[in-house]
């Protein structure tokens, strides 16, 4: 079992699909509304749940039960990309995995997933020194 995010949004003005985070505005029209959604806690969560009990950042199995699962597990595979790849930039990663997908009438979505794959792994980067800048015992970020 790993942790999901089954939330799904549709902006009220262009009706685009996509996850109110921060204070990210509609990635379609740019409206920026007043609900906004715990994604990015929840997104770090989900991606250290899965390099911790599975040793990758993909789960085995992933059931889709919403826009929120979809995105995270593009998410996941970006970090497991960047894990592959030693050397690499995390940026690098995320333009890896998304540049070839064919986004069909959701392009707009690429840019906020890039967006939000960044918002987690600068969260994640957060617990990687103890506070006296030492490593921690346990890293959140596994390459």
């Amino acid at each position: 079992m790993t942790v999901h995010a089954s939330y799904t949004h549709q902006c009220p003005a262009c009706e685009a699909f996509y996850i109110p985070f921060d204070d990210v505005p509609c990635p379609r029209c740019g409206l920026v509304e007043k609900e906004r959604d715990d994604f990015i806690p929840l997104a770090v969560t989900s991606v250290r749940w899965n390099i911790d009990m599975y040793g990758s950042y993909v789960p085995g199995a992933w059931f889709v039960g919403g826009l929120g699962d979809h995105l995270l597990l593009i998410v996941f595979n970006i970090f497991e990309r960047w894990r592959d790849h030693p050397g690499s930039d995390f940026a690098d990663a995320v333009e890896g995995e998304l540049s070839p997908r064919d986004w069909g009438d959701q392009a707009y979505l690429k840019d906020h997933v890039a967006t939000m794959a960044l918002r987690v792994y600068e969260e994640m980067q957060k617990g990687n020194l103890a506070d006296d800048e030492s490593p921690p015992d346990k890293p959140i970020i596994v390459r």
